[in-house]
């Protein structure tokens, strides 16, 4: 069901560019915000001052690009936050939450919602909103993880969309094969604990090479296998549980007399703070281990510097969607509208092209179909 009457959606910020995530949805008499984030450049924010106070923040998930601008909360009218319930975990506490499904259907301020896995991150949800003949936010999501589930979403005629990878369309098998040499060996592999650090986590497990974790990341393996167990691929729970009790610490294989040895998984993936900070002082002048990312660089932190200087590799391991799972995507809920999120504009011409006839933009407000 959708509700009729006038309706807009306008990128805030996250269209155009590789910045936070943050979407204003006019509907039904109500102001909603989809997800405030922060960087994932330093001290990138949303310029949320002319949008005035909003009915309700929905967040997709907890990284920090979608939620990390919750200091301007008051900026917005301190709305109440939307959120599944290991997102709103996640949350700073003091915060207005209100809950949502990880799946299934529910109403927010008179406007119907439907909420699905998005296969990139504990409990992070893709977003339905019965307006406009459907408006479907789909936040960040994978449909290659072994770890997360992913469910299909519904028809939407309008699509705000993951493009974080452009026009590629390199499967996750491919990416695994150029990084299997390095997981021979001994490498340092800075991950997000809270997305795809467990998942590769697990690939490691399955093809017997158990990797040392730090304590940021056995923390969240507990957690997934726990109270977390809703957003994963069925039966992949207990395998978290033995992972999280049988993995060796990364503490005990630096600073005395050991060497670093194998494959080691540390937070946070930039290094600016936690375990790999350290690691990255370390090892920074060491031949070995070598040091491998995984994910999105951002400019000006520790891991670009490293990466820079040669010290350190950037191979992609795949957290978001190929072109083909996005024209696949978007054939699937019929979209006639897609709003091109976190990449850069030059890739509007091949995305257009690949997701023909559906109408793709990167332009900053859109009305949707009454």
């Amino acid at each position: 069901m959708t509700i009729e009457g006038r309706a807009s959606v306008t990128a805030i910020s996250g269209v155009g560019g590789k910045g936070p995530a943050c979407f204003l949805v006019k509907a039904a008499g109500q102001r909603l915000l989809l997800d405030l984030g922060y960087g994932p450049q330093p001290g990138l924010m949303p310029d949320v001052e002319r949008i005035g106070a909003v009915d309700a923040l929905i967040v997709s998930h907890s990284h920090k690009d979608h939620i990390g601008g919750l200091s301007l909360l008051e900026k917005v009218g301190n709305p109440p936050i939307y959120a599944t319930d290991m997102v709103a975990r996640r949350l700073p506490v003091g915060l207005a939450t209100r809950p949502l499904p990880i799946r299934g259907r529910t109403e927010m301020l008179g406007i119907p919602v439907e909420t699905g896995r998005n296969g990139h991150a504990p409990g992070g949800v893709w977003l339905c909103l019965g307006i406009g003949h459907g408006l479907l936010y789909s936040g960040d999501y994978s449909t290659e993880s072994i770890l997360y589930a992913y469910d299909p979403p519904p028809p939407a005629a309008t699509v705000i969309l993951d493009t974080s990878y452009g026009d590629d369309d390199t499967p996750l098998a491919e990416r695994q094969k150029v990084l299997a040499p390095f997981f021979a060996g001994n490498v340092l592999l800075p991950v997000p604990e809270d997305g795809r650090g467990p998942d590769i986590a697990l690939h490691l497990a399955r093809s017997g090479r158990l990797p040392a974790i730090d304590d940021a990341m056995r923390k969240m393996l507990r957690e997934l296998a726990g109270t977390g167990h809703a957003c994963l691929r069925d039966g992949v729970a207990g395998e978290l549980a033995t992972l999280a009790e049988t993995a060796e610490p990364i503490e005990q294989l630096h600073g005395g007399a050991r060497q670093p040895r194998g494959v080691m998984l540390a937070a946070p993936a930039t290094g600016a703070s936690g375990e790999t900070a350290r690691l990255f002082v370390q090892w920074k002048g060491a031949a070995e281990p070598a040091i491998v990312f995984t994910g999105y660089v951002p400019p000006g932190s520790p891991a670009e510097r490293l990466v820079k200087s040669g010290r350190a590799r950037f191979l992609r391991w795949n957290v978001h969607p190929r072109l083909s799972d996005n024209v696949a995507l978007v054939r699937a809920v019929g979209a006639r509208t897609v709003m091109a999120a976190f990449c850069d504009r030059k890739f509007l011409p091949a995305l257009a092209r690949a997701l023909a006839p559906a109408q793709v933009t990167m332009d900053q407000t859109m009305p949707l179909p009454c």
